[in-house]
């Protein structure tokens, strides 16, 4: 939603004028900023600095107008709240055809402006503060709905943090008046807050307003924070910067979130977090993640924190907890699977260099999964190519023997399955490229082979069929 625009704030101002004749103490008000909807302003008063949010007038006269009445009602609710990490509200009030929302002046700076310059290990608390001020609301019923770095300011020294900006909020559960297909403004469903920031399901409006859909937009935006103040930069920030809503929006449904780092050890734990919050899927992200997860524990003593963290798995053979540690085990192999082949398919594409027509689609799930990259040779050939990841289990849970099964096709009949060659051992979150990169070396050996195969071969369709994949491990051994 662009900002309001210059004629409106206009209006507002003269609106804003006429409700602070009647009122004692208040300065001549100073313009912050502003938004879609409302414009920002500074005023002092007797009791101290304020900040005066007033709202652009036609969302107070057009078929907005219940759905806005209900949001400055839920702010009104938060007026004396005693929660430190939230921006206080100390009155709401309509008046001048609009609304006036008089709150807490936070003069510190924006983390959007400041995400390079917060130190690493600042993040954790950060993190934990802002956690506090939307589990707060949790249990007041009221869903942010904006939660993102534009609309939380922390002190120079980043040692605290505000969440600001509730203009969006509802109520978690579903009102009375709501049917299965129903948002704020009966049964249409405009998108409400940031695209950048939100989770599929909520972008694109597919599920109906519930508690479930409202927790797990809430561990997404809190887990997009987290992925920005790790990675010193904000989420999506390539697509948004090209300016085009349509390539945010793929991004938002189809893009894994990296976190490139000259160190695969820096803030590894934090993270594994923000990794499982941007889960695309919104059950999954509901079963792998919980606020507890955000307490980052600094022990120093390891046989300590080793003991507490064994502590915490007592009990949960054949529990709910169990399979959430199984769920959120499967998710974590499953986009190290994406992010490994994903890999592999860009050092092909990088080789081939549009000669050879690389295609890469998920094959199996489970312990045993991976990708198929079907190599196109012009009309002469393609090879089939199973890259697979047969994970152990106990103690190992995060490594898996990588394999490739390939054979050749140079005709329309099945081929016959070629066997799985071992090549390599992977295992999330150590040396992932380097491991990748050796599995793409691989494949380019069986690519090489059918070359020669091609070359040397009188009639291609003699070939169909052909294991290349145990032709090269045969090679090797010789």
């Amino acid at each position: 939603m662009p900002d309001i625009s210059d004629a409106v704030r206009e209006d507002i101002e003269l609106r804003l004028g006429q409700f602070l004749k009647g009122k004692t103490g208040y300065s001549q008000p100073t313009y912050v900023g502003a938004g879609g909807s409302a414009a920002i302003y500074k005023v002092d008063t007797l009791a101290g600095t304020r900040a005066l949010k007033v709202y652009d007038p036609k969302f107070f006269s057009s078929e907005n107008a219940q759905a806005e009445a209900r949001r400055l009602e839920l702010q009104r609710s938060l007026i004396g709240h005693d929660c430190p990490t939230l921006v206080k509200v100390f009155s709401v009030e309509e008046a001048e055809g609009t609304a006036f929302i008089e709150m807490e002046f936070v003069a510190w700076p924006q983390l959007k402006k400041v995400l390079a310059s917060v130190p690493d290990e600042k993040i954790s608390s950060l993190i934990q503060q802002l956690v506090e001020a939307v589990v707060f609301l949790e249990k007041l019923d009221i869903a942010h709905r904006d939660v993102k770095p534009e609309n939380i300011h922390v002190t120079e020294d980043f040692s605290h943090l505000k969440l600001i900006d509730l203009g969006v909020s509802r109520t978690m559960s579903p009102r009375d008046e709501e049917g299965g297909d129903a948002t704020d403004h009966g049964k249409k469903r405009p998108f409400i807050a940031t695209a950048q920031y939100s989770s599929p399901e909520y972008l694109f409006r597919l599920d109906p307003p519930s508690p479930n859909l409202w927790k797990a937009l809430n561990l997404y935006q809190v887990g997009a924070v987290l992925h920005d103040l790790v990675n010193k930069k904000p989420l999506f920030d390539d697509e948004v910067n090209l300016g085009n809503r349509w390539l945010v929006a793929r991004a938002v449904l189809t893009k894994i979130p990296n976190f490139p780092d000259a160190d695969p050890a820096r803030l590894l734990a934090q993270k594994a977090l923000a990794t499982r919050c941007l889960a695309k899927d919104m059950e999954t992200r509901l079963r792998i993640v919980s606020w507890s997860d955000f307490t980052f524990e600094a022990a120093t003593d390891r046989l300590s924190a080793l003991k507490s963290r064994l502590a915490k798995g007592k009990g949960l053979v054949g529990s709910q907890s169990a399979a959430a540690i199984d769920e959120r085990l499967r998710f974590e192999r499953e986009q190290f699977a994406k992010r490994f082949c994903e890999s592999i398919r860009t050092e092909l594409i990088a080789a081939c260099d549009r000669v050879v027509h690389v295609t890469m689609m998920a094959r199996g799930s489970g312990r045993a999964s991976g990708y198929e990259f079907l190599l196109g040779i012009g009309q002469r050939a393609t090879v089939s190519a199973l890259v697979c990841l047969d994970w152990f289990d106990d103690m190992n849970s995060n490594s898996a023997r990588a394999s490739i099964a390939a054979a050749m096709s140079c005709g329309s009949g099945a081929c016959p399955t070629p066997e799985p060659q071992a090549v390599a051992v992977a295992t999330i979150g150590e040396s992932e490229e380097a491991v990748s990169l050796d599995v793409a070396r691989r494949l380019a050996d069986i690519l090489m082979c059918v070359l020669d195969l091609l070359d040397s071969a009188e009639d291609a369709a003699a070939l169909h069929g052909t294991d290349v994949g145990k032709l090269i491990a045969n090679k090797d051994v010789a």
